[in-house]
């Protein structure tokens, strides 16, 4: 079920959006969460950002550094992270309060099929970690909205070296291409559940720019509101 068609259901007149930013690494998902917080905060008075935690996490350098060891912790750190960041969330859009995610619980599904693939996870791996899935998933709703940033893996590439984070110096043009492939495979399916928009990430933007292409998004989301959508995936 979706968050508006929650709060209906709850007798709730006022709900507040759940909107996820999802992308590649290097796309651009935490500036324009940032951008779209702005816009809403203005808008409404209020709106709650939640972001992933890079620095905080203890996990990413050593994931990075060692994927064959780490990854499976790294996967079921951020499953937990970003389930809670589901949950504060769909609280706070109870509330009439709006967040701005720049990821998504639903999404992380990618990092899981890259790593399957590519062997770096092992099927019992895989296994644990959708169980998990399926039991957080039960217990949360979709986003409003999906803003998916569709960048080209050469243009993550140069916007990961330029912002130069050490974890992340060594990350390889083909680990970007897996990546991409399974964002693209998630959002054509994912738009079955909730609304999605599919904006071209290839090109940098300035932060006037950025926030501007935020307040389209937020008018695009608001006109979208009392379309329908299929709300349950049937699991």
């Amino acid at each position: 079920m979706g968050v508006q068609e929650s709060c209906l259901s709850k007798g709730i007149e006022r709900c507040g959006y759940h909107i996820c930013v999802l992308g590649c690494i290097g796309a651009g998902k935490s500036t324009l969460a940032k951008a779209l917080q702005d816009v809403i905060d203005h808008e409404e008075g209020d709106c709650l950002g939640l972001y992933e935690p890079v620095e905080s996490n203890p996990l990413l350098p050593l994931y990075y550094k060692n994927p064959q060891r780490y990854a499976f912790s790294m996967q079921v750190y951020m499953l937990n992270r970003r389930f809670e960041q589901q949950k504060l969330a769909q609280d706070a859009a109870f509330m009439g309060i709006s967040s701005v995610q720049d990821s998504s619980l639903f999404g992380d599904s990618c990092f899981v099929e890259m790593l399957r693939k590519d062997g770096t996870l092992c099927e019992t791996e895989v296994e644990v970690y959708s169980s998990l899935f399926a039991n957080m998933s039960r217990e949360v709703m979709y986003p409003s909205l999906v803003v998916y940033l569709n960048c080209p893996p050469h243009v993550a590439k140069k916007r990961i070296e330029k912002r130069g984070r050490e974890c992340e110096k060594d990350i390889p043009i083909d680990y970007l291409t897996a990546l991409k492939m399974e964002l693209d495979a998630f959002i054509a399916d994912f738009q079955r559940y909730t609304f999605v928009k599919d904006i071209n990430a290839s090109i940098d933007l300035t932060p006037p720019e950025i926030y501007e292409q935020a307040k389209e998004i937020y008018h695009d989301l608001k006109l979208m509101r009392n379309k329908p959508i299929i709300s349950r995936m049937g699991v």
